[in-house]
Formats: C-alpha cells, sequence, structure tokens
C-alpha cells in the first residue's frame, strides 16, 4: 500500500459519509463519527510511529482506521443509537459497507483481507491469540487507536455534560448509585463487561475498564496523559470500592506505559 492509495480511501469515505450528513435533521450524530475517524486515524499514525513500523504496514493500518466505523453511519440513520445491543454489530455493518462502497478496491486482496477482519474484530470483548502476525498485529493497533478516541470524547462528553448529546452513553440514566457489581467484577477479573451495564455509572465504570485491553506503550501513555480516568469515576458517588478501582487503573495504565513492550507479548 502507498500513500496515495490511503488518500483515494480518506476521498472515498467522506463522499460515502456526507450524505448522511446532508440529509439529517440533527447532522451532529454523523459529523461526531466523522471527527472520530480523523483523530483515529491520526492516532494510529502515532502508534505505527511509536512501534517503527514500515511506511506499507502504517498505511494499511491508517486505511482500516478510515474505514473501521463506516457501519456507524446506516447505524445511527436507521436506528437513532450507536448502541449495538439496540441495533446492530456496528463492526459487522462497517464490513458490509466496507464492500459495498468498494472503497478498498485499489488495494491487494491480501490487504483488503486483513482490513476488513480487523474492522470486524475491533469491537469484540477479546482476542484470539491465534490470529496470525499481520492481523493479531493490525487488530490490536485498531482497538487501540479506536479506544484512544472513546477516552477522549467521553472526557470532553462527561466534562461538559449541559451541551453534550445523550445518545454518545446510549441513553442511559443516572440512578445517582454506585454500580457495585460492575466495578467488583472489573477490579477481580479485569475482563470488561457491558452485561450488566444499565445505567450511566455502569457505563462510566466500562468505558474506565477499556485500559484492560490496550496492547501498547503509546496508547497507555496518551491516555495516561489525558488524565481521563479521574473524570469517568469521577462522577460516581465516592466509597473506598471506586477508589480503589481508580487506583488499580492508573497502576495498570502506568505499568503498560513504562513496559516498553506490547501488553500481549
Amino acid at each position: 500500500m502507498t500513500p496515495d492509495d490511503f488518500l483515494q480511501i480518506e476521498k472515498q469515505f467522506y463522499a460515502y459519509t456526507m450524505p448522511f450528513v446532508d440529509r439529517a435533521e440533527d447532522p451532529y450524530p454523523f459529523v461526531l463519527k466523522q471527527e472520530h475517524t480523523t483523530r483515529v486515524c491520526r492516532a494510529m499514525e502515532m502508534l505505527c510511529a511509536s512501534l517503527g513500523l514500515d511506511g506499507p504496514t502504517t498505511v494499511r493500518a491508517c486505511a482500516a482506521a478510515m474505514v473501521h466505523d463506516m457501519g456507524r453511519f446506516p447505524q445511527f440513520a436507521v436506528f437513532h443509537t450507536y448502541s449495538d445491543a439496540r441495533s446492530k454489530n456496528h463492526a459487522a455493518l462497517s464490513c458490509r459497507e466496507i464492500v459495498r462502497s468498494n472503497i478498498l478496491s485499489r488495494l491487494s486482496v491480501t490487504d483488503r483481507q486483513l482490513i476488513l477482519r480487523a474492522v470486524a474484530l475491533h469491537n469484540r470483548p477479546r482476542l484470539s491469540s491465534n490470529l496470525g502476525r499481520d492481523l493479531d498485529l493490525l487488530a490490536r493497533l485498531l482497538r487501540d487507536a479506536d479506544k484512544m478516541d472513546i477516552f477522549y470524547v467521553m472526557k470532553d462528553h462527561y466534562l461538559n455534560l449541559e451541551l453534550s448529546h445523550s445518545f454518545i452513553t446510549h441513553d442511559l440514566h443516572d440512578d445517582g448509585k454506585i454500580p457495585e457489581k460492575v466495578a467488583l467484577s472489573l477490579l477481580e477479573t479485569r475482563q470488561n463487561s457491558l452485561r450488566h451495564v444499565n445505567t450511566l455509572n455502569g457505563m462510566r465504570i466500562f468505558q474506565a475498564g477499556m485500559v484492560y485491553d490496550l496492547n501498547f506503550p503509546a496508547a497507555a501513555a496518551a491516555i495516561l496523559e489525558l488524565d481521563v480516568i479521574p473524570v469517568l469515576l469521577g462522577g460516581i458517588p465516592s466509597s473506598d470500592l471506586i477508589a480503589r478501582l481508580e487506583q488499580a487503573l492508573l497502576a495498570h495504565l502506568r505499568s503498560l506505559a513504562a513496559s516498553g513492550t506490547r501488553a500481549f507479548s
């Protein structure tokens, strides 16, 4: 892959997404995903540079970042939500739209297949350990780059609630309670799950718990610098449990950021 290939994919991405913006009564949900995509591409460039990856590998990773959320546009247009549980799996929708739009037509069969498979995996709770070297790297890069911007969006959302939109947190209500089951499960297992998340504070904990799925030191360092964990957990009533969870999450980030190796090495 070459930089020209990426530029063509970028051009086609905006040709695909702008009609959603233009047709919408409220274009903000679609503009938000366009802006998210742009920032995920920048995060991907940074991650690839931190690992010293070669040009073609970096371009392929940035192409995956550019198309990873194409399914979000028809998802919101049809279902008016970004909750996969209340609509359809947005990763599968993205793969469908990638194929339908022919956006990767300039690429080799190998690159197309790797990108489609990485996109299909980017919202899975966990990855298999036998993906193969190229797919494993691409999938983990995409998941980290995506999460880096999700943390950015969530921090902005929670710090500006009067200006924000409830669809960003799946329209969940704030019951003012500590979701102890969600917090204890994350603290004890270090595995994130939406299974018991049915309130806004449960969503806050789920979002903070995404740090346990990070793979690369540069991603952990960027999220530490963003200082987002105290913001996510700061909206939950204070308790010893929430304080312990915050300390554990920050300790994990610091350890990964200082490790100099991928978390799955």
